[in-house]
């Protein structure tokens, strides 16, 4: 199955354009399953303001808006098996072409890391 990993550098402040922009998977037909999981290199104290957050949609459909993301655990390995990483798992619904949006925003002083595995089921 079709996969969109990444591990990105993100400025303090920035913000991340959506991951599914620019590949085969910008848009995806109904009854395809997307499950997300993301972390954090380093800490993420989850004091609002000052995290590492995400936002999921597909279409109009808010799935998480300024969620934080789990910092990586050591020992713990990132795989789309590691639940304790999973921030979403849904099932595009939409009779359509379902439009994915996918973004994590920075809002701590420093340069973070984040390690993002989206698991895309086989499109019908």
């Amino acid at each position: 199955m079709p996969v969109i990993a990444n591990n990105l550098s993100l400025t303090a402040g920035a913000s991340l354009v959506n991951v599914f922009d620019n590949t085969n998977y910008q848009f995806i037909n109904e009854g395809t399953e997307l499950r997300v999981s993301a972390a954090v290199v380093g800490a993420n104290d989850g004091i609002q303001g000052s995290n590492v957050n995400y936002r999921f949609t597909i279409n109009n459909t808010e799935f998480a808006d300024d969620a934080i993301v789990p910092a990586l655990v050591t020992g713990e390995p990132f795989t789309d098996g590691a639940t304790s990483y999973r921030t979403n798992s849904v099932i595009a619904t939409g009779q359509s072409r379902n439009r994915p949006l996918l973004v994590f925003r920075n809002q701590t002083a420093g340069t973070l890391v984040i390690k993002f595995f989206v698991f895309i089921s086989q499109q019908a």
